[in-house]
Formats: C-alpha cells, structure tokens, sequence
C-alpha cells in the first residue's frame, strides 16, 4: 500500500460482499487472470476496453482516482473485522484487485462473455460483483459521480451490449450442456423461477433465442399476466417486487441525504413544471431481479403526453450510504438512483386518476432503458393513446427499478404498494395487477 491504512478512506461501514459470489466468480477470476498474465498468455484488450485504459492512463486524474479507488477498495478488505478477514484468509483471498492493469484485465474478461446464473443476490451482474466495494469508496463515488468519466464507461458497456446481442452470448444456454457452471437452464435456475411463465423452446439452440439479450427480454406466455380491473383502475406494468412507498412528497429536497428523501425536481431531471405537478402526491418504488421480467407495458387506459430517456449514471451510490439490507445487490440505492441514473421517464394522463409519472430507472450493467419509438412522446408532439397492457418499452442487460408517481388526492393505492417496505422479501407482484384506484368518481 502506498499510504497508511485508516478508516478516514472508507466513506461506507460495509462488511465484505456476498463471499459466496466472491468465491465463485471474483476470486477465480483473478487467479486465471494472473497465471495467464505469469506465462505471458494474457487475452489481448478489446478495442473498447483498451481505449478506456489508454483515456484514464492519459488524464491523471482519472489515473489517480481509479488508482486511489483500487487501493481504498484493498485497504476497506485489510480493515474489515477479524471474523470476516479469517473468513476470507480461510479462502486464501485478503485483496479483490491487484494492481491497476488487473483491474482492466478483469472487465475486459467480463465483457467477453455473458453474465453467469447463480443463486446469490449478484446474479446476473458480473461488473457490478467487481465493483461492488470499489464503487463505495471516497474515490469510486467521485468516479462514478463524474459526467466525462460515465461517458467513457459508456463505450465499454455499449460494446458489452454489443456482444450480448450476438450468437456468441448464448454459451449459458447450451442445451447439449445445461448443467454447466452459471447455466440459465439448469435445474437451479428453474427452481429460482427462471422460466416460470415464459415463451422459450427447450429444444432449439439457445433455447430459442439468438442472443444473451433476447433470453433477459424474454416474454411471458399469452395470458400469464391479464390486465385486472377496470378502465378506471391504474394497473402495475412491471413484474414488481416492492421496495419503498412515500407520501407528501417534495417539489425539491435533499435527495442525497436520507435514502427515502425523494426530490421531484431531480427525478424528473430538472423539470420545474413536472415537479410541481406531483408535489404532495404519492410515490411507489419497485425493483426488478435480474431473473426477472424486463419489458414494460402501459399500467393505464389513457394518453402518453410526454416520454423521454433521461441520460445518467450506472454505477453510483448514495455518498455514505453504509450498510444495510439490500446494500450488494444495489437495491439499497434504488431511491438515490432514481435521481441520478439513466432512466425513461412517462408521463401519462387518465380521465379520473389525473397525471401519473412512471420512471424506469437502470441498475448497475443496465446501460439501457428503451422506449418503443412510437410511444416517445417529445415536447409539442400530439399525445399518444394507449391501453393497457401495450408494451411501452424495455430494459436490456441487468437488473433494474421503477417508480410510479401519483398526483396529490387523486387516488387510493392498494395495501401491498402502501406496505412496500414490509413487502420487500416477498414474492413479485404480477405485471398487471391493480396497484390503485380513483378516489373520486368522474361525477364528483
């Protein structure tokens, strides 16, 4: 270490993350890594990742900081409490990265291959397993807080995507070896509800699908998921598993502060008008599992009167975040995201519900949130109907959350949205399910 180890450089009190996927997926990794690197046999950096090196090598800052953020993420290890450093010695492991180039090497392993099945909670989200102490650091907060240097992250991800969208993805899906180590279709996978309801084909290569990303888009099988109530209720249009409810909440707060301290003006990136228009209203926040559902569909019978993508972050937590439930999987930052990630944003009309705002907001590897073309709706442009149930849009690549937003009075949520916080360990609430109802009759 090239300084002395204090507590002054961790900004979280976290414990080690999910040793269990550390020991399957982060240390073999880098062990790999390191005897190819010994005999000389390293892979050769794809064009992506080597550009990004040679960019953060050339801007010493950014060297500094991802420097600093290597060794913050060691030193957080070497300090943690005895129990958890025997554990992890007992495993021969005390430091997750090695040096600067190592750190390189291994997301350039990652955006190689398609992202593994396994049963702990980073499933399906390799960068966010590397990265999750390196991203809660003093210096992995300030990098990925940081607009130019998201913006080169960017390139790495999109060639990810690039690869996750061609054949060569489809490595997990092998039905000539379905037991393989992070096989989708293993008995394991089935048993956490991989398949429950979906369209595949276990007897087609790939599982019927031609990519990595057109299996984690896979769609229900007809009627697994019917619209309920009727054209005056407001319906969920996401397979949702609760996570937060808030009432009252505030044109323009401290977001960062207090995790549940949501602020209208940032959710809705700036927009004064829009912020105002759902001040006092209520506010339900749901998360999306990677083994999940990703598509969404129109939650109301109404009108679209603006839709847009929200560019923002993809690997930033709340500064001082600390350590709670939730806090490895991302879902503990779920609120703080919504102000700060990549996001699409809806604004919807009803007849009897007023306005209602729905953002899906990207996690982690989510580089992605898609709206359909024909339901973006810009600034001056005609508002487009829609039913529910239509399908909207999507997520690619990872795990996810989403809000829904309801204007002051104008609706009654349903028990499980209003008890999202005890809801929270549950099974997911089907796509399609009433999630609140007028509170006025439209002759009222």
């Amino acid at each position: 270490m090239s300084f002395e180890i204090t507590e002054e450089y961790l900004q979280q009190g976290f414990t080690i993350p999910n040793q269990e996927w550390a020991e399957q997926f982060l240390i073999p990794l880098r062990d790999e890594l390191q005897e190819l690197e010994e005999a000389d046999e390293l892979p050769p950096l794809t064009p992506a990742i080597s550009a990004f090196k040679q960019w953060v090598s050339r801007n010493s800052v950014y060297r500094m900081l991802v420097n600093l953020m290597i060794e913050q993420t060691d030193a957080f290890i070497l300090l943690a409490s005895g129990e958890t450093v025997a554990a992890i010695e007992s495993h021969g492991d005390t430091v997750f990265i090695p040096s600067y180039d190592m750190f390189f090497e291994m997301l350039n392993e990652i955006v190689t291959t398609s992202p593994a099945f396994n049963d702990t909670v980073m499933v399906g989200t390799p960068m966010n397993g590397l990265l999750a102490v390196s991203m809660a650091t003093e210096a992995g907060v300030a990098l990925f807080h940081d607009t130019l240097f998201n913006a080169e992250f960017k390139k790495v991800l999109d060639s990810w995507n690039v690869f996750l969208k061609s054949a060569e993805s489809l490595d997990k899906l092998d039905i000539e070896d379905p037991d393989k180590i992070g096989s989708w279709i293993s008995p394991t996978a089935y048993k956490a509800g991989v398949w429950n309801d979906m369209k595949y084909n276990p007897d087609a290569p790939g599982y019927g699908f031609d990519s990595w990303n057109s299996f984690f888009i896979r769609e229900f099988v007809e009627g697994a998921r019917e619209f309920k109530g009727e054209s005056t209720d407001i319906c969920i249009g996401c397979e949702t598993t609760p996570w937060e409810y808030s009432d009252d909440i505030a044109e323009e707060t401290e977001f960062w502060i207090k995790d549940t301290n949501y602020s209208l003006f940032d959710l809705f990136a700036g927009n004064r008008n829009l912020a105002k228009m759902f001040t006092g209203g209520q506010l339900y926040q749901g998360f999306l599992s990677a083994t999940h559902y990703h598509r969404w569909n129109c939650p109301i019978d109404g009108e679209i009167v603006r839709s847009w993508v929200q560019p923002g972050t993809y690997f930033a937590q709340r500064p001082g975040q600390g350590e709670v439930t939730g806090t490895w999987e991302g879902t503990a930052s779920q609120p703080y995201l919504g102000h700060v990630a990549a996001r699409a944003i809806f604004i919807f009309k009803h007849e009897q519900c007023g306005y209602i705002a729905l953002l899906c907001v990207g996690m982690v590897e989510v580089s992605t949130c898609y709206i359909l073309p024909e339901y973006v709706v810009n600034v001056g442009d005609q508002p487009k109907i829609v039913k529910k149930g239509e399908e909207i849009g999507r997520f690619e690549f990872g795990g996810s959350t989403h809000l829904m937003i309801f204007q002051k009075d104008k609706v009654i949520l349903e028990d499980w949205a209003l008890r999202a916080e005890e809801n929270r360990e549950g099974d997911p609430v089907h796509m399609g399910s009433i999630i609140a109802r007028p509170m006025y009759d439209i002759e009222e």
